[in-house]
């Protein structure tokens, strides 16, 4: 009897293991697809740079905010649990104050919005197709974070 007691105790510390496990992969996913969009929106960035182009500097400090906000992301991926508003709100960009303590929420509106200004920016000054390719890059990595918070929901919904 106590040893029965014991085995279903020791599996069912397992499977609660696997679960966190499981969770703090799909959120590290999550940071790394972030991650990969940043990198992206920072080489278009770039490439305007090295045209000469003139970009505001508030959407060079967004990007640095967004990387910080990433780095954390990364290496705490449940610091949601640990961070309070005026934490995140402490680093600059476009989005302060919009998200309360959701780091990725945050890290999305300072990408999205990073993004949406580079590409104003970069339709009269580089090739269309550069462009468009560039576009078609950051499109399928937005389509994996949409995929990523949509298998969160249907957690978080059990």
């Amino acid at each position: 009897m106590l040893r029965t007691i014991i085995i279903k105790t020791l599996f069912l510390n397992i499977a609660i293991t696997i679960n966190h496990w499981v969770e703090l992969s799909r959120e590290a996913e999550m940071c790394e697809i972030l991650d990969a969009i940043w990198v992206e929106i920072t080489d278009m960035l770039r490439e305007l740079i090295n045209k000469k182009v003139d970009v505001p500097q508030y959407t060079r400090v967004a990007l640095d905010g967004a990387k910080v906000l990433i780095n954390l992301c990364k290496s705490h991926p449940k610091l949601a649990f640990d961070v309070t508003p005026s934490m995140l709100d402490a680093v600059q960009g476009f989005c302060v104050g919009c998200c309360g303590a959701d780091i990725v929420a945050r890290i999305l509106c300072e990408l999205k919005t990073a993004q949406d200004l580079i590409t104003i920016k970069a339709v009269g000054v580089l090739n269309e197709s550069y462009i468009m390719s560039w576009q078609r890059k950051l499109e399928e990595l937005w389509r994996k974070v949409s995929e990523n918070l949509q298998k969160e929901q249907v957690i978080v919904s059990k």
